[in-house]
């Protein structure tokens, strides 16, 4: 041991270590570099096409669902108020409020309505927000509607439609509306065929790259060319006669279409692009346009209608391939310049090179005691080691101040608990079965309300009602899982263990009463109905990919809510179930009766709190 603390080496100045060292090291590397740069350049050129065509078609096909599947999920959520008779079909003027209300919701949607038997038609525009009602159709037309409608399950996409309102084509999504188990009518939504082109024009990320959507082969269903709405060219005005004729597309013809490359592409002579690494359900090929070489690809989806659509890109190569050239060639030329100025600045930098790590490790002092307002930004050096470590430790402050934020923020989106859950699991809830009690709340007569004050208003008193019901609910431990139009979903033992998660519940409820009776919401008093059951659910963070919501499923929870709607025929304002009654025991309860529940075999005893 003592040896060792005798044993002493050379100590190198740090300007020398990094003149021959450094130097000699950044020299060699960006040599490397250099030389393999230039040595693939064939395969980054062929590598680009592949990455550029995917990549484009891959985000082609997202915009396209982004803007068109959400209007299938609206046409389900309208179809479903009108089956549970939350609108009333028959009664215009409320069906124009909700209406008119759902399309302000809907900024992509141009229009929606209701085909009804007798052959009227009562729709509405966002271009002009009116109310309209005629008949479009023929009564034998609007019977084989209804015949076809009655045999479809869900959402249909239909023909493409030219409507003389909006002099443009439409892309409608029809849904059946069913009461009684009768189909009564047909909802439809629309979109227009200009929102798509504006939709596909972020698709590209290389100027020479044009994307494109047909309507099967030989319609333009979308175009960089087609924001404005026209379906046709200058030279054939406003309206064609193709489009008003009975059973024809209304949409341009490829051949006829102001972009003679695409026709060229689509319809002219192409052979296999073979130095492109394939890529899958994706066809792509080449073609001498003009004297430029071009490349189109090409994929065919099924989803929106019987005729399909084919997303497709195409790529003027030869600038393309040239451009990418020059970016390498740059980049390269700068390696050289940066390898020239680090070996000339060496010696300068080393005198300088303790002073920046004395401030990065007081700053790194500051942030273990915790004093995160007080670290200050590290400046930029001239090292490219140490600039790094600067931004890096930037970076970390500033991450780590945005994660307390974050913190904060998203508690007001999703419950606290559940926040703080994903922050500590890193972004993700693992699902778990337990037993909990379930809170169903409903406004009563939330559709006469939302007549009487209109859809802004509505907004304001939803906010101001949810606002003063979840203080009150997580007051008691419970967390809510789901806004549902004007219902709220609470759960109590899930996340949040509690062992009287039962009589926690109740307590909420009764609270709720109570605040109702003394509190209005933008002037207006309102009360609600309340369910509560105790059973065990399965609860987890549920949707598409990227956009989940953490909420609970079980017969338990469909039983809450079943038991929240009967409140109107028992005359009450807070109903519970056997099992939870079970679990009260400082609060007295007296039973209302038993019921039959649809969807299960045994009658359920309810019971309601003693006053």
């Amino acid at each position: 041991m003592n040896l060792w603390k005798k044993i002493t080496f050379p100590r190198q100045p740090i300007q020398y270590v990094l003149f021959y060292g450094f130097g000699g090291l950044i020299l060699l590397a960006v040599a490397v570099v250099l030389y393999l740069g230039l040595s693939s350049t064939t395969k980054l050129t062929k590598d680009y096409h592949h990455i550029l065509i995917e990549t484009a078609l891959d985000k082609l096909t997202s915009e396209v669902e982004g803007l068109l599947l959400p209007v299938e999920s609206q046409t389900l959520w309208i179809s479903d108020q009108f089956k549970e008779g939350k609108i009333n079909l028959h009664d215009h003027k409320q069906i124009k409020t909700f209406l008119r209300g759902v399309l302000a919701g809907t900024p992509n949607v141009s229009g929606l309505g209701l085909q009804y038997k007798d052959g009227i038609t009562r729709y509405m525009l966002r271009k002009d927000n009116q109310w309209i009602e005629k008949k479009r159709i023929s009564t034998a037309e609007n019977t084989r509607l209804f015949s076809l409608m009655s045999m479809a399950k869900t959402n249909v996409w239909s023909k493409l439609i030219w409507d003389d309102k909006e002099e443009q084509t439409i892309v409608d999504v029809r849904t059946p509306i069913y009461q009684d188990g009768e189909l009564k009518a047909i909802l439809f939504i629309g979109v227009t065929v200009a929102d798509l082109s504006k939709t596909i024009l972020s698709t590209s990320s290389d100027r020479f790259l044009t994307p494109f959507i047909l309507y099967g082969r030989n319609h333009i269903l979308a175009h960089p060319l087609l924001t404005s709405g026209r379906t046709v060219s200058d030279e054939l005005g406003a309206r064609a006669d193709w489009i008003t004729g009975k059973g024809d597309i209304p949409l341009p013809s490829v051949d006829d279409f102001q972009d003679v490359k695409l026709a060229s592409l689509v319809h002219g002579s192409v052979t296999k692009a073979g130095l492109i690494t394939p890529i899958d359900n994706v066809q792509v090929n080449r073609a001498r346009v003009d004297g430029d070489m071009y490349i189109v690809a090409t994929k065919e989806i099924v989803r929106f209608g019987q005729t399909p659509w084919v997303l497709g890109v195409y790529i003027n190569a030869g600038k393309s391939d040239s451009t990418a050239a020059l970016q390498l060639f740059e980049m390269a030329g700068a390696g050289l310049i940066v390898l020239v100025i680090s070996v000339i600045l060496s010696m300068k930098v080393g005198k300088k090179l303790a002073r920046p790590i004395v401030r990065l490790a007081e700053s790194a002092k500051t942030v273990r005691k915790g004093e995160l307002d007080n670290v200050p930004l590290l400046p930029r050096s001239r090292l490219r080691e140490l600039d790094q470590a600067a931004l890096a430790f930037n970076e970390m402050v500033q991450g780590i101040q945005e994660r307390d934020m974050i913190r904060e923020v998203f508690g007001r989106y999703v419950p606290e608990s559940i926040a703080s859950s994903l922050m500590e699991e890193d972004g993700e809830l693992q699902p778990i079965a337990t037993e909990a009690t379930i809170l169903f709340s409903d406004i009563e007569g939330f559709t006469q309300l939302t007549e009487k004050v209109g859809p802004d208003k509505i907004v304001a008193i939803l906010n101001q009602y949810f606002n003063a019901v979840v203080n009150v609910l997580e007051r008691h431990g419970g967390v809510v899982t789901q806004f549902q139009g004007d219902a709220v979903l609470a759960t109590f033992n899930v996340p949040i263990k509690s062992d009287d998660h039962a009589e926690n519940a109740l307590k909420a409820a009764l609270e709720i009463k109570q605040m109702l009776l003394g509190e209005k919401f933008d002037g207006i008093t309102i009360k609600s109905r309340i369910g509560l059951n105790t059973g065990n659910v399965v609860a987890g963070a549920v949707g598409a990919e990227g956009r989940l919501n953490y909420t609970v499923h079980g017969d338990a929870v469909n039983l809450a809510s079943r038991i929240e709607n009967l409140n109107k025929h028992f005359k009450t304002d807070i109903l519970i179930s056997g099992n939870t009654a079970k679990q009260i025991k400082t609060i007295s309860l007296e039973t209302v009766g038993t019921t039959e529940v649809r969807g299960l075999t045994a009658p359920v005893r309810l019971y309601v709190p003693k006053t």
